[in-house]
């Protein structure tokens, strides 16, 4: 008896112990942001643009595909952001919510004129603000990009995200920035920080499309890489994973992509190590590649020389693609590749005295390239291509 009446007792404490609603809000008094375009305004303000989600039936109106629209655009300014983002409450009432945020998108003009660390400074300091939200360059007014129609997704905000994330992938021509890697970026040894740069495509620029990547140092702008040198320093970065690589012909003055070989990667590995040599540094490139034969235009693979032949023509198309993208990083002076990290990890006091210069010294490194390509399969059991005469 009084075992329970104990029990009943220490239940009684735990029951009273249990948090209450004290400080609860209503569903009803917040609005979820799904996405924040800031721009560049006059007299030193910020435009800011905020897709607010809205609340839909879930059947959607009866001939209009996708339904009712799922959310809603609200323009504010003010001299900073905090103030810009308590005006929103002025126009619908609630206040805003930002535990739900998918994409931050900045105009390329605003991050020309400010440091990028002090246009989201609100951001990694409110508590509710995610760090996984992915952030954005644009080309032009970032708030016309949340004006845009979704393909696919309920909203561009969310489209947004999944072209960054899928992108990063499967064929890595731009990447996935989250405000956490782009405060790590911010704060490495070399200040680099790679941003996905969006602009208008497709029929009469009415499609929203990731070309490549903004460049920021320190929080300033620095250009822009393309997309193929997007794939180039994944691969350096060893976070290329997946996709395609195009051969092209030998002995063939078409250089054209229509009349080159596609290989698709199926694993990829790299290995960078530095090597001091005095005040200088070479640095060592080793590549590993296996992959699959996606489209034949000009070769065949009859013998196990055939092959052979071919995959030294892949490793000598990516070591090419290699150095031509190292050439134009060495020639702007920036360390795409994160080298200079890796000096401050394992030689720091060294690093403290190169690190002033570092610029002038990456574009003296010397480079050298080992790659090595396996080709796994021709996807088909014929062994040339399609086109060609049956020989």
């Amino acid at each position: 008896m009084m075992r329970h009446i104990a029990l009943t007792g220490c239940l009684m404490v735990c029951v009273l112990l249990l948090p209450g609603c004290w400080d609860k809000t209503e569903l009803t008094d917040r609005s979820l942001i799904l996405g924040l375009a800031i721009d560049k305004a006059d007299n030193g303000m910020v435009d800011l643009t905020v897709q607010i989600y809205k609340p839909v039936h879930s059947g959607g109106s009866q001939g209009q595909q996708g339904g009712d629209i799922s959310y809603i655009n609200v323009q504010t300014n003010g001299n900073t952001m905090f103030d810009g983002i308590r005006d929103i409450i002025l126009q619908i009432g609630r206040k805003a919510q930002w535990s739900h945020l998918r994409a931050i998108i900045v105009e390329d003009q605003l991050v020309h004129r400010y440091p990028i660390g002090e246009v989201l400074d609100f951001f990694y300091r409110d508590h509710e603000a995610r760090l996984s939200s992915s952030f954005f360059i644009a080309r032009g007014k970032a708030s016309q990009y949340l004006k845009m129609k979704p393909l696919i997704e309920k909203t561009v905000s969310q489209q947004l995200l999944q072209i960054t994330k899928k992108t990063d992938q499967y064929n890595y021509k731009t990447t996935d920035t989250s405000l956490l890697d782009l405060f790590l970026g911010l704060r490495s040894q070399t200040g680099i920080s790679l941003v996905p740069y969006i602009t208008k495509g497709g029929d009469n620029g009415q499609n929203l499309v990731a070309v490549g990547m903004a460049v920021l140092k320190k929080g300033t702008w620095k250009g822009i890489v393309s997309p193929q040198d997007s794939q180039m320093i994944h691969m350096l970065r060893n976070q290329f994973k997946s996709g395609i690589i195009r051969v092209p012909c030998e002995g063939q003055s078409d250089s054209s992509d229509a009349n080159k070989n596609s290989v698709e990667v199926l694993s990829f590995h790299s290995k960078l190590k530095p090597q001091i040599d005095g005040e200088s540094v070479k640095l060592h490139i080793f590549l590993q590649i296996s992959g699959a034969i996606g489209e034949m235009r000009c070769m065949k693979l009859k013998t196990p020389e055939d092959e052979k032949k071919f995959a030294a023509t892949v490793a000598r198309t990516v070591e090419e693609s290699v150095s031509e993208a190292l050439n134009r990083m060495k020639k702007k002076k920036l360390d795409l590749i994160g080298l200079g990290d890796r000096i401050y990890r394992k030689h720091p006091a060294l690093w403290k005295r190169w690190r002033s210069n570092w610029g002038e010294r990456f574009a003296g490194a010397e480079i050298d390239i080992h790659t090595k390509v396996k080709i796994k399969n021709s996807g088909t059991a014929i062994p040339k291509p399609l086109s060609s005469d049956r020989q």
